[in-house]
């Protein structure tokens, strides 16, 4: 069934069934159907020839071109000996330089598209024209049957099946039928960007109704597609940037026909590479963040994972942890008003505070400030890159104007990302440059050096490992403020957090490990129903996930920080209901704490309310917010839903209890 991907592939879909239906419909022309079939069959045998060692049935992009070449080839000769000996040759070259030129683009993180389509297509438009015995075979691809539509519609249509070399309304038709079934989001955009296209085609050259003859109007189609659902995210931004996109494919495609036109070569889809490839690349190196950086099965899917990883887990924001333990206040927060400014903006400043003060007595010397001496904590594992603690603490009243910086340490994350902490206290640190810290491990101590008004801890996360680099915007991943239990945040300046402090045996009744069983006898209304396993499995991506007795899978991750659930597969289930009853278990030593979850829509809502909430999330993110109030004690975790409970002597969840159902865990 990976054979059927290719076809797939060139409406950027990953579904087996829309490749199989892709496949039948391309018999509308038969002579294009098995010249396809014909290419993918000689791809495939080259690759067992030369042993090719990767997944290339994984990897569609590696056989599409060839399909796209054999189709082509197909759409002009119709089969013969020399026609599949031609097929053969150029799905072998097709692979080899779709290989390649995947090695070179990766570089730079750029889609090799069908480029080596447009590629070889040309040589061999080209080298057909000396083949006298292959022109024999020249067929008249005129469609036999067709339906009548209105110009304004066929167009459309039939520039729609072009891309499978099936230029006929009812092949355009299907098609479109299909997209629609499976995205909403390609369906509009594929209106969108051939009717824009088209538009702006027509004012250039004075006919709308010319403009709509335009064999290469599919052009417009791909490139709308690919920059608002594929390869950026499917966002009302986006869409007017594929717009801009699929306005420089105009200007591309007539400028390629006239060049292209003294040797009769098509234009094929070389306008949509060029455009699609320089907007990716550009887009890539200047850290776009609108791209779409893991590509699902559909747009839908792909936005839905990029929403649930941005309310839930902070997308792509750097984490850290509070580099402090007990409550503190916010002295200075992000672009505030005094030294957090422009390419230092991104910095926090933190103090000590009670009774609205930070200081005893009148706050004449250092030692006065509730934060000064207190422990700082590394907020991130990494090694020391630098650090300086010689400076003096500053007498209250002044500040030392040339090391601004005051004493300080630079760490080099595990990530990959710099924390610098400032101001801090003489001779205080702990480690030297080389040392490896780990998280929330004690540093150093709070300081009064540098330029500090007052002994507080400055933080900030940068570029680069030097002193005072220019700062990137990060948030915490976790802390507490009034009973709330807060995930990758920013809290606002004057406002008291505390640091979460770890209860160990929470994460030891969550330590999962391959092959666990987790054995329920089921009660409904106190009666006993069944009983139900819960086996721990993984993937061939090293994910780890509980399978019941009918095959349904919730995916888990376990951190030093938290237990979670981030996704489902399969129907209605008790495993579902555990994803809602506990999307993440935190490892909180507290009585009691409330906290916010936003869930996965399709957990929420029906099939139809999923697909009309994922489509309107391109016009309002917020929408897809569904946010879900928990409280958790230590041992239960609570909603208007049920409850989940666990015991520190036992390894896994004891008792889920939801509706009149519950499970309770065989001990």
């Amino acid at each position: 069934m990976s054979i059927l991907k290719p076809y797939s592939s060139l409406l950027f879909l990953n579904n087996k069934y829309v490749g199989l239906v892709l496949l039948l419909i391309t018999f509308t022309n038969p002579s294009v159907a098995i010249s396809g079939i014909f290419s993918i069959f000689f791809t495939i045998l080259f690759a067992e020839l030369i042993e090719f060692k990767e997944s290339y049935l994984v990897q569609g992009f590696y056989i599409y071109n060839s399909l796209l070449v054999g189709m082509g080839v197909g759409f002009l000769f119709s089969p013969s000996f020399l026609s599949i000996a031609l097929i053969a040759i150029a799905s072998a070259f097709t692979f080899m330089l779709s290989f390649m030129l995947n090695r070179l683009f990766s570089i730079y993180k750029i889609p090799i598209l069908s480029l080596p389509f447009s590629i070889v297509t040309m040589f061999i438009y080209l080298a057909s024209l000396k083949y006298s015995n292959l022109l024999s075979s020249l067929i008249n691809n005129a469609i036999a049957y067709d339906i009548d539509l209105p110009l304004i519609i066929s167009g459309f249509l039939k520039s729609l099946g072009t891309i499978f070399f099936l230029p006929s309304n009812i092949a355009g038709f299907m098609i479109l039928m299909l997209v629609l079934s499976f995205s909403r989001i390609l369906f509009v955009m594929a209106l969108s960007g051939y009717y824009f296209g088209i538009t702006l085609h027509s004012y250039f050259i004075g006919s709308f109704e010319q403009a709509l003859y335009d064999p290469y109007a599919f052009n417009y189609i791909l490139v709308a597609v690919a920059l608002c659902g594929i390869f950026l995210l499917p966002t009302l931004k986006n869409f007017f940037l594929s717009l801009i996109g699929v306005a420089i494919s105009v200007l591309l495609t007539d400028a390629i026909a006239i060049l292209f036109n003294y040797y009769s070569i098509p234009v094929f889809t070389l306008p949509f590479n060029i455009t699609v490839i320089v907007f990716i690349f550009i887009l890539s190196i200047t850290y776009y963040r609108g791209f779409n950086l893991e590509i699902k099965e559909t747009p839908e899917a792909s936005l839905s994972n990029y929403l649930s990883t941005v309310f839930r887990f902070g997308g792509t924001h750097l984490k850290l942890s509070l580099p402090f333990s007990g409550e503190w206040s916010v002295y200075q927060a992000f672009d505030d008003e005094w030294t957090h400014k422009g390419e230092y903006k991104y910095a926090y400043d933190f103090v000590k505070k009670k009774e609205g003060r930070t200081y005893v007595n009148e706050g004449l010397y250092a030692k006065d400030y509730y934060c000064f001496g207190e422990s700082v904590l590394a907020p991130v594992s990494g090694y020391i890159v630098a650090a300086r603690h010689d400076l003096v603490d500053n007498i209250i009243g002044e500040v030392d104007r040339v090391n601004n910086w005051g004493n300080y340490i630079i760490i080099k994350s595990d990530s990959g990302f710099f924390v610098e902490i400032s101001h801090l206290m003489q001779y205080s640190l702990v480690h030297k440059v080389g040392d490896y810290v780990e998280c929330n491990t004690i540093m150093a101590k709070c300081g009064n050096s540098g330029y500090s008004p007052e002994p507080h801890i400055h933080i900030q996360t940068q570029y680069l490992g030097v002193l005072g680099g220019f700062t990137q915007e990060f948030c915490f991943s976790e802390y507490i403020q009034e009973r709330q239990l807060l995930f990758n945040c920013v809290p606002q300046k004057g406002e008291i957090i505390a640091a979460v402090i770890k209860d160990r045996s929470i994460s030891s009744c969550l330590h999962f490990i391959l092959d666990d069983v987790f054995e329920y006898e089921v009660y409904e209304n106190d009666v006993y129903k069944s009983d139900v396993e819960f086996t721990v499995k993984m993937n061939n991506y090293s994910q780890f996930y509980l399978q019941d007795s009918e095959g349904n899978e919730l995916y888990f991750y376990n951190d030093a920080k938290q237990f979670y659930f981030y996704n489902y597969k399969g129907k209605e289930s008790h495993l579902k209901w555990l994803f809602k009853l506990a999307p993440r278990i935190p490892f909180v030593s507290s009585h009691k704490l409330s906290f916010v979850d936003i869930l996965p829509i399709y957990l929420l809502k029906t099939k139809i309310q999923s697909a009309l909430i994922e489509f309107l999330a391109t016009l309002n993110q917020n929408i897809y917010k569904q946010e879900r109030q928990y409280s958790f004690d230590g041992e239960s975790i609570s909603s208007k839903d049920g409850k989940v409970s666990l015991q520190a002597a036992h390894k896994g969840l004891t008792l889920i209890s939801y509706n009149a159902i519950q499970l309770r865990r065989k001990l």
